[in-house]
């Protein structure tokens, strides 16, 4: 008799300390549903490392709850109960749909799981704003994370958490996720922009190549992925590809005197001093403050002089009439090259190399009043 008595008080131990477990996570409940967060969560993280509760999608379904509501509140001692309740609740409702395999709690879990969402959104969308990119990527990678849980693709979170770690130099996650976008068939430009820059930064030129020519297939009309392609040519030195690019750019904007500086700049370059001051040109007369487009093309012409004036003193000392003559000629070209250096100097006269190529230009034609004029700014 007395060992039965000690079995069914075993039993009724066994019993109670079940009971007691199922009590905590009631009191959770209720403690959440009056408001008690401090004391609800308390409750239910007890309740989560029993072995009665620990498997019970219940269990974690209420925890999502709680640490949802300390998430949203917006009272400064329940935001406080917890570092990061928005992801503990993001954790705890995966982990109550994964224990739930007949579906009881799928629409509860779901109306959460929405919730969350837009509050990561809201959250990742003014820390983004802020410029503060590394916070951001989390936030938008839960509610990306939301959206595969239930076999979705969110292309917005996708795109803003590779466009987050862009900004932040997070090079490999950038490629990771812009790449997701990218090959989802997404066809913002935006994404072809910055994932040619992403594979860039990882040192992948030949991909961020293929990604451009891409986006120019499918948006053919668009300018800026037209000097995103210029750029890289510009970068791979391939002068005759760079100029053809900024050609069709020019087409579709003629009024962009960056384009046509950039352009007569690849025709400096290479020496061709003709097409380089016809651009320049251009585009100081549709920017007629363009300050370096004065000055490039009044260097054309220094550079000229100082040719000549080089080939002049290289001269023997008995071919005087040819040094006369090629002097005569320096100084025809440093005449050319003046109005552009006093537009240049007249736009900008804290530059000094204008001043000094002036100053010279006016010592060597012995303009002297001009140069008591510049001296005396």
């Amino acid at each position: 008799m007395k060992k039965l008595v000690l079995f069914l008080s075993f039993s009724l131990l066994i019993a109670l300390s079940a009971n007691a477990q199922k009590n905590k996570r009631t009191s959770a409940y209720m403690y959440n549903k009056n408001g008690e967060y401090g004391k609800a969560m308390e409750a239910i993280n007890e309740a989560i490392q029993n072995e009665k509760t620990m498997n019970d999608p219940k269990t974690w379904l209420y925890r999502g709850e709680i640490y949802y509501n300390i998430a949203v509140s917006d009272k400064p001692e329940v935001q406080a109960l917890a570092k990061d309740p928005a992801a503990i609740a993001f954790e705890s409702l995966k982990k109550a749909k994964e224990l739930d395999k007949k579906g009881t709690f799928n629409g509860e879990i779901t109306l959460y799981f929405v919730n969350l969402t837009n509050l990561f959104y809201q959250k990742a969308s003014e820390s983004y704003q802020n410029k503060d990119y590394k916070k951001a990527i989390p936030e938008f990678e839960y509610a990306y994370k939301i959206a595969e849980l239930d076999g979705r693709f969110d292309t917005i979170a996708a795109f803003y958490v590779g466009m987050s770690a862009f900004f932040a130099d997070s090079a490999d996650l950038a490629n990771e996720y812009l790449k997701k976008v990218y090959d989802s068939g997404f066809n913002d430009p935006t994404i072809y922009t910055f994932y040619n820059r992403a594979l860039k930064m990882v040192g992948d030129t030949a991909q961020a190549i293929q990604v451009i020519r891409t986006g120019r297939d499918r948006n053919p009309e668009n300018l800026s992925l037209l000097l995103e392609e210029a750029q890289i040519y510009l970068e791979k030195g391939e002068t005759e590809k760079l100029q053809e690019s900024l050609k069709l750019a020019i087409q579709k904007d003629s009024t962009n005197a960056n384009l046509l500086f950039l352009l007569g700049k690849t025709y400096d370059d290479e020496g061709n001093k003709a097409d380089a001051e016809k651009y320049y040109l251009q585009a100081t007369k549709i920017n007629p403050k363009f300050f370096e487009a004065y000055y490039n093309i009044g260097a054309i012409y220094v550079n000229k002089a100082a040719e000549l004036q080089t080939k002049a003193n290289d001269l023997p000392l008995d071919k005087v009439e040819e040094y006369n003559k090629l002097i005569d000629e320096s100084n025809a070209e440093l005449m050319k090259a003046l109005p552009y250096l006093e537009k240049a100097h007249e736009l900008n006269k804290k530059d000094k190399i204008t001043f000094n190529a002036l100053k010279e230009a006016y010592v060597r034609l012995k303009m002297n009043d001009k140069l008591d004029e510049l001296n005396n700014e």
